[in-house]
C-alpha cells in the first residue's frame, strides 16, 4: 500500500532524476572537438584578464563565453543530413565561431597590448588537426593577428607580461590537446594491435579448421579420422591434451585421445566435467579448472578445459574434450564448439556407414542362407544347417533349433550349439523358456535376465554354457508355428541390437518357409511310398526295397547268412464283405487290420499292402517258424477284432496267411513270393482263418 508521504518522495526522486538527465551532455557533444577547443579558450581568457588586473575584462569574458560555447554546442547537435554546407564548409563555420570568439576577446580584453592574441594558436592547431586546408588558412590569419601588436610599436613590460601569461595558457592548452590526441592515437593503436592479433589468430583458426576439415573428409575408419582430428588440434591450435568419447547408450567410451598416458577408457554420466556434459548435453567452458568442483585432474599442469557435446538433430553421440596448460578464452570455446559440430557429423556418418555395412553383410548372409537352406529337404538336416547359419549371422554362445513333430504334435529340439548331445530330442512345451514363450505367443521374445532357472524343465542342467541373455524367435508358416530358434549369450551386457533382432526375424522367415517345404516334401514322398488308406508301404516301394534286401542278403551268403522269411495275408471273403456292408465299412476294416500289423511287426520289418485285401511282410533275420508264430498271433487278433456297422451292430472278419523262408539255393524275389503265395492258397483251401507254412 502506498502512503501520501511515500508518493511525494517518489515524485521528488523522479524530478531530481530528470534534472540530472537534463544536465548530462549528449554523447555526440562529449566527442565534439570544436566544442572542447572553444570551451577551453574561456578559462585562459579569464585567467589572463585577472592577471592583468582588469576586472572589467573578467566580466566581458564571463558574458561572451556562454554565447560562443553555446553556439558551438548548437552547431554540434545539427545532424549531418540537415547541414546546409559541405563537410569542408561546415568545418570552416565551426572554426570561424572559435576564431570569432578569440577575435572579440582580443579586441575587448587587455587593451592595446592585446595579450589574448595567442589564443589564435589553439584555433590554428585545431584547424590543422581537422585538415590541411583549414590549418593553412587559419594559421596565416592567426599568425598575422598575433604578431601585429608587437610589429606595430615598442612593447612595455606589462605588455610582455600579459603576453607571457597568455602564451603560458596557450602552452598548457596545447599540451593538454596534444596529450589528448596522443592518448586517442595510443588507444587507436592498441585497438589496431588487438584487431591485428585477433585477425592473425582468426586466420590461424581458419587454417586449422581447413586442416581439420581435410582430416575429416580424407576417409578411413571412424577411429582413424578422430585420431587425425586430435593431431591437428594439437599441432595447429596448441591444445596439448584432447580426447573424443563416444556414447554407447549407457556410458562414454574412449574413441580417440592425444598425449594422454592414462585416459579413462569409459566415463559414466555425471563423473567429472565430461560426465556433466554427457548428462546435460551442454558445452562446458572452464577457464580455471581449480574453481570447478566437478573437475577430475589427470595432468597437474592443466589450467583450462573445454568440453563440447557431439549432437546431431538433438541426438547425443559423444563429447569433444580439450585441456590446455595455458588459459583458454571464449574464442577457443567458440572454436571447439564449431569443431564439435563437424566431428559429430563425421561420427554420425561413420555410424551410418557401419550400419549400412552391417546391413549389407546381413543381407548377403541371408541370401547365401536362402540358397543353402533351399537345398535341404530333411527337417533334421535343415535344423543342423540352421544352427550353423544362425551362429554365422548373429554372434551367439548358444543356439537351439526346435521344430514341430507332426506325428505327436510336440515341439522337439532337433539340433544345437552349446548344449549336450542328450538334449537333442527333448520336448519344449509352449510357455517354457524363450522358445516356448515364442511358440505360445508367436512373437520374438527377448529376455535380458535369463538364467539356468529360466531353462525349460526338460533341458535344465544340460547346457554346456550358462546363458545370461536370450532371444526366442518363432518359426511361423501359414498361421502354424512349426518351431523356434533360441539364441543365447553368456555376457549379460552384450545386448541384442535392433539389427540383430531384425536379422533373426528375417532368418526365421526363410527357415519357416524352408521347413514347411521340407514337411511338404515329406508328404509328397510319403504319398509316393505309402498306401494312402492304410499308411503301409505300397507295392512299388515294397518291390524296390525287397530287391535291395535280397541283394544285401546275397552279398552276405559267403559267411553265416541271416535267415529271411515272408508272410502273405489275405482277408477272407473280403469282396463279399464289401458288397454286403459297403466300402466305407470295408475301408475301416483295412485300416484296423493295418494298425494290427504295425503294432505287431518290428520297425525294421518291411510291411506293405500288396494289393486289394492282400498284405505282405518281410522279416529280415527271422526263420519260417518265427514267421509262422507271428502270423498266428496276427490271425488271432483279427479274429477278436470287432467292427461296428452303420447300425452299430458288431461285425467280424478273419484272415488267412501263408509263410515261407528264403531258399538259400534260389534266394530270389520270385521264388520267395511264389512260395508264400502257395502257402496262402493252401490256407484258403483248408477252410480259411488259418496260417500255413510252405
Amino acid at each position: 500500500m502506498t502512503t501520501p508521504s511515500s508518493s511525494g518522495r517518489t515524485r521528488g526522486i523522479r524530478r531530481l532524476t530528470r534534472r540530472r538527465a537534463a544536465l548530462r551532455l549528449p554523447p555526440r557533444l562529449l566527442r565534439d572537438e570544436y566544442l572542447w577547443y572553444t570551451a577551453t579558450l574561456a578559462p585562459i581568457a579569464l585567467i589572463t584578464a585577472a592577471a592583468d588586473g582588469q576586472f572589467a575584462d573578467v566580466t566581458v569574458v564571463l558574458a561572451l563565453s556562454p554565447v560562443f560555447v553555446g553556439a558551438q554546442a548548437l552547431l554540434g547537435m545539427v545532424p549531418s543530413a540537415r547541414r546546409p554546407l559541405t563537410d569542408l564548409g561546415w568545418s570552416f563555420l565551426r572554426l570561424l565561431v572559435a576564431f570569432g570568439f578569440v577575435a572579440i576577446l582580443v579586441g575587448l580584453v587587455g587593451g592595446p597590448s592585446r595579450p589574448l592574441a595567442a589564443l589564435y594558436l589553439p584555433v590554428v592547431v585545431a584547424a590543422a588537426a581537422l585538415g590541411l586546408t583549414q590549418g593553412i588558412v587559419l594559421g596565416v590569419l592567426g599568425t598575422a593577428i598575433y604578431l601585429a601588436p608587437i610589429l606595430g610599436g615598442p612593447a612595455t613590460a606589462g605588455v610582455i607580461a600579459s603576453r607571457a601569461v597568455a602564451l603560458a595558457g596557450v602552452g598548457v592548452l596545447l599540451a593538454y590537446a596534444t596529450r589528448r590526441m596522443m592518448r586517442q592515437l595510443e588507444g587507436a593503436a592498441g585497438t589496431l594491435r588487438q584487431a591485428i592479433v585477433a585477425e592473425r589468430r582468426r586466420s590461424r583458426q581458419i587454417a586449422g579448421m581447413e586442416a581439420v576439415s581435410r582430416a575429416l573428409v580424407v576417409g578411413g575408419d571412424t577411429s582413424q579420422i578422430l585420431r587425425r582430428t586430435l593431431e591437428v588440434l594439437s599441432e595447429r591450435f596448441g591444445y596439448r591434451y584432447g580426447s573424443i568419447y563416444l556414447w554407447d547408450g549407457e556410458q562414454l567410451v574412449l574413441g580417440a585421445q592425444q598425449n594422454y598416458s592414462s585416459a579413462p577408457l569409459a566415463i559414466q554420466p555425471g563423473t567429472g566435467i565430461v560426465g556433466r556434459v554427457a548428462r546435460n548435453h551442454e558445452l562446458a567452458y572452464v577457464a580455471d579448472v581449480s574453481e570447478d568442483p566437478d573437475y577430475v585432474a589427470i595432468h597437474d599442469r592443466v589450467v583450462s578445459e573445454i568440453c563440447a557435446p557431439l549432437l546431431i538433430e538433438g541426438t547425443f553421440l559423444g563429447v569433444l574434450n580439450v585441456e590446455a596448460v595455458s588459459p583458454l578464452d571464449r574464442t577457443d570455446r567458440d572454436l571447439v564448439a564449431t569443431l564439435a559440430d563437424r566431428v559429430a557429423t563425421v561420427v554420425a556418418l561413420g555410424r551410418d556407414r557401419q550400419a549400412l555395412s552391417e546391413r549389407a553383410a546381413l543381407f548377403r548372409n541371408l541370401h547365401e542362407f536362402t540358397g543353402a537352406i533351399s537345398l535341404q529337404q530333411q527337417p533334421d538336416d535343415m535344423a543342423t544347417s540352421l544352427v550353423s547359419w544362425t551362429d554365422r549371422i548373429v554372434s551367439a554362445d548358444l543356439v537351439a533349433i526346435t521344430t514341430l513333430d507332426r506325428e505327436t504334435g510336440a515341439y522337439l529340439i532337433r539340433a544345437g550349439k552349446g548344449i549336450e548331445a542328450r538334449t537333442v530330442g527333448a520336448q519344449i512345451r509352449p510357455g517354457e523358456g524363450v522358445a516356448g514363450r515364442a511358440i505360445r505367443d508367436r512373437v520374438t521374445v527377448v529376455d535380458e535376465h535369463f538364467g539356468p532357472a529360466s531353462y525349460p524343465a526338460s533341458v535344465r542342467g544340460q547346457a554346456v554354457v550358462s546363458v545370461a541373455i536370450a532371444v526366442g524367435v518363432p518359426l511361423v508358416r501359414d498361421s502354424v508355428v512349426v518351431g523356434a530358434i533360441t539364441v543365447g549369450r553368456e555376457d549379460a551386457t552384450a545386448r541384442f541390437q535392433p539389427i540383430e533382432l531384425e536379422a533373426l526375424e528375417l532368418l526365421a522367415g526363410h527357415a519357416s518357409l524352408a521347413l514347411a517345404n521340407a514337411f511338404l516334401h515329406d508328404d509328397v514322398a510319403a504319398l509316393a511310398l505309402r498306401d494312402p488308406l492304410t499308411g503301409l508301404y505300397n507295392r512299388r516301394y515294397f518291390d524296390e526295397t525287397l530287391e535291395r534286401i535280397l541283394a544285401e542278403h546275397r552279398r552276405e551268403r559267403i559267411g553265416d547268412p541271416k535267415p529271411l522269411a515272408a508272410v502273405m495275408f489275405d482277408l477272407d471273403l473280403f469282396g463279399q464283405f464289401n458288397k454286403q456292408h459297403g466300402h466305407q465299412i470295408g475301408d475301416s476294416v483295412l485300416r484296423a487290420f493295418s494298425e494290427i500289423l504295425i503294432r505287431r511287426f518290428r520297425a525294421s520289418d518291411l510291411v506293405a499292402r500288396f494289393g486289394g485285401e492282400e498284405f505282405i511282410a518281410i522279416l529280415d533275420g527271422a526263420t519260417r517258424d518265427d514267421a509262422l508264430r507271428i502270423a498266428e498271433d496276427v490271425r488271432d487278433r483279427v479274429a477278436k477284432l470287432v467292427i461296428a456297422d452303420e447300425a452299430g451292430d458288431p461285425l467280424h472278419v478273419t484272415v488267412s496267411a501263408g509263410c515261407a523262408a528264403l531258399d538259400e539255393d534260389d534266394p530270389s524275389r520270385e521264388t520267395l513270393l511264389r512260395t508264400a503265395d502257395v502257402a496262402l492258397f493252401m490256407a484258403k483251401r483248408a477252410g480259411r482263418d488259418r496260417v500255413v507254412a510252405a
